[in-house]
């Protein structure tokens, strides 16, 4: 493994680490204390964070990264891939052996994958709107989400990124003109790997559903209100599912609540790292 580096402003580190041949993660690397892990969603790249960043680095030794294939990730594989082990290559390659992990829609499905695999290396897991894999999706999603791959496959980039936009998961972030006008930039920006690479990605031994009660670390769930049916119904087996689960679920808010509601995520996501009770939000106990 090779990990390279440099120093930027504030003492913020880049990293470009080698996890396989032809696969280098780059990663930043800013704050002190306790170390925590952000996982992207669809799209892979880790200004997704960018709003809570700062919060986040003033109390904690803060990893954000981009996925393989995405932002500044290189991948020239064809070979099949998960993530989880990605993951925890870079891990290995920052030197850090136990972390928390906080993942975002796909991100939180990879947060989850790897807390199950690689329980020992968690302390603690923070759920943003987390997907799940082998979850049975609805019919309209999985027509949305065929349309996509088939789009992306065919090479039509730039109308899979006009119908990702457009995908009712960001209608309520849509109806603010700045929130929209970022996000379109940030799609805009996509590589659209999560369809190119949909068939390259292998599976877990086991759905997650059939797994989530082995979740033992703490693990907070947070949510938006307004989300889709879909996200909506895994949230909720979620918070059945996993012992002692701390469920935040904000209210006028989508799938995004770190780009939507950033201030009240950060200072969840803070409060529960550090085991205090933050009064500002509703929360419920699940398990």
């Amino acid at each position: 493994m090779r990990v390279d580096g440099s120093v930027g402003e504030g003492g913020q580190a880049t990293h470009r680490i080698t996890v396989a041949a032809e696969v280098a993660l780059s990663a930043e690397v800013a704050g002190a204390g306790s170390p925590l892990v952000l996982v992207p969603g669809a799209g892979g790249d880790r200004a997704t964070w960018d709003d809570l960043w700062p919060t986040l680095t003033a109390r904690h030794r803060c990893v954000r990264y981009d996925l393989r294939g995405c932002g500044e990730s290189r991948d020239h594989t064809v070979e099949t891939f998960r993530h989880a082990d990605d993951l925890a290559a870079l891990l290995d390659g920052l030197g850090l052996e136990r972390v928390c992990v906080a993942g975002v829609s796909m991100g939180g499905r990879i947060a989850v994958d790897f807390a199950l695999s690689h329980s020992d290396r968690v302390d603690r897991l923070v759920l943003i709107s987390p997907n799940l894999a082998g979850w049975d999706w609805s019919e309209s999603w999985r027509a949305r989400w065929r349309e996509l791959t088939r789009t992306a496959v065919g090479g039509d980039l730039d109308t899979a990124r006009r119908l990702w936009f457009r995908h009712p998961l960001f209608e309520p972030a849509r109806r603010d003109p700045e929130l929209a006008a970022r996000l379109w930039a940030s799609i805009a920006a996509d590589t659209c790997r999560v369809w190119l690479d949909a068939d390259r990605e292998a599976p877990p031994e086991r759905p997650h559903v059939e797994s989530l009660g082995e979740l033992e670390m703490p693990v907070l769930l947070i949510t938006g209100q307004r989300d889709v049916e879909d996200l909506r119904l895994i949230a909720e087996i979620v918070t059945a599912m996993v012992p002692g689960l701390r469920r935040v679920d904000l209210p006028d808010t989508g799938h995004l609540p770190h780009v939507e509601r950033p201030a009240e995520t950060a200072a969840e996501i803070v409060a529960f790292l550090e085991g205090t009770p933050n009064p500002t939000a509703t929360a419920t106990a699940g398990g």
